[in-house]
């Protein structure tokens, strides 16, 4: 890298106040207050309806940051060594893709991280921090809840809204379809009315009790114990209690005996297959708690179908090993997906065979340059064997 070498930064979103929060009092003790300047400055180039930026001179970001070259590598690396950011070289530029942070949470609980925030700060400045972070929430059960619905204050609008193809920043979130036996009004149904709220009657509360239900596997009789031992004072539900019990019940279970598989699956096993099935098929193990918990999360934050993300936890367990990784990093490898149109399994498969042989094609062409190369998990070449074993099966 040249001080006159270009390069340009891409990223999904843009950070917000409490993603500032999160770096500035998480990570910024654990990185230095260098990478940090840089992250927020390549950040503030991107433009915010492009989601990238225009070329920049690397001697720009230097100067900016007050760094010789050497310096502003290895500020560089301690970002992308915490999830934060990507670097791909090309012939004459760079591309720098930024990650956001973790959630406070997931920082606490799930990442490598906390220990050596600990370790910078001391544990009275540890625990100050963490208090920051705590979220104390009224205790609502001696009131009312006397909210009204959309319907009772509107009445409908007939005017057509004209259709439009354009991207905006916080798209309309698809729905997940999910192939599920479960009847969420035959559920309602049964409970006795005192127990019932009358937002459990709600489209968003019947979304979400359906949703759980497939993820846990639960069945009617097993849901009505379940929310009956997790309502609030006032009868609604408290969701974050009623998952807890869920997990609990779902590694009560009685265990199988999984046969571990290691051959291919065709795209109807991704559109038929739940997600904990192809991890419990891809490492013959029951999913632990932790592991469920990630998978709840990519079902319910991603705007994608869950055969896109049954492809993707087949893709990134055989990429590790069979290892289940945190969050962040099936994050990072949906993000690249959404980006390049993927929407069904078959778009994944595809992209995943067309940028392996893209990588092969480009190093059989020239060799790359020095800098970080494109990560490991579009050159593997497991995949293609992963799906034609099936035909061998047949």
């Amino acid at each position: 890298m040249k001080p006159n070498t270009v390069f340009k930064v891409v990223t999904t979103k843009h950070i917000d106040h409490d993603h500032r929060h999160v770096m500035t009092l998480l990570y910024l003790p654990i990185i230095g207050s260098k990478a940090y300047a840089l992250y927020m400055t390549l950040y503030a180039l991107t433009d915010r309806s492009q989601l990238r930026s225009p070329s920049y001179p690397h001697a720009f970001l230097f100067d900016m940051l007050h760094v010789q070259k050497q310096a502003f590598e290895v500020v560089r690396k301690k970002l992308e060594a915490c999830g934060l950011l990507e670097t791909y070289s090309g012939d004459e530029d760079y591309v720098y893709e930024l990650y956001l942070p973790l959630s406070a949470e997931m920082f606490i609980k799930d990442s490598p991280f906390a220990p050596y925030l600990l370790k910078n700060i001391g544990q009275n400045r540890f625990d100050e921090l963490l208090d920051l972070f705590k979220v104390r929430r009224l205790q609502l059960g001696n009131y009312d809840n006397i909210t009204v619905s959309f319907d009772d204050v509107f009445t409908p609008a007939y005017e057509p809204i004209k259709p439009t193809t354009s991207q905006y920043l916080e798209g309309k979130r698809k729905v997940v379809s999910m192939h599920h036996d479960f009847d969420v009004d035959t559920l309602i149904a049964s409970l006795p009315d005192h127990l019932v709220h009358q937002t459990t009657k709600t489209k968003r509360v019947k979304e979400r009790l359906y949703h759980l239900a497939y993820i846990y596997a639960l069945d009617e009789a097993s849901m009505r114990e379940l929310l009956q031992a997790s309502l609030n004072a006032d009868t609604s539900i408290n969701f974050s209690e009623f998952i807890k019990k869920a997990q609990k019940h779902y590694q009560q279970k009685p265990k199988h005996k999984f046969t571990k598989k290691t051959s291919g699956y065709d795209i109807d096993y991704f559109k038929s297959t739940h997600p904990k099935s192809i991890v419990e098929d891809l490492t013959g193990m029951h999913v632990p708690q932790a592991d469920l918990k990630i998978i709840d999360r990519l079902l319910t934050e991603n705007d994608v179908q869950v055969e896109v993300i049954n492809v993707l936890v087949a893709y990134v367990l055989k990429e590790l090993d069979n290892q289940f990784p945190v969050y962040n990093y099936f994050e990072k490898v949906l993000a690249e997906w959404k980006r390049s149109g993927i929407q069904s399994a078959e778009d994944a498969v595809e992209h995943i065979k067309k940028r392996k042989q893209k990588i092969q094609s480009r190093k059989q062409q020239t060799s790359r340059p020095r800098g970080k190369t494109l990560p490991k998990d579009v050159e593997v070449d497991w995949f293609d064997a992963y799906l034609k074993e099936q035909e061998k099966e047949r």
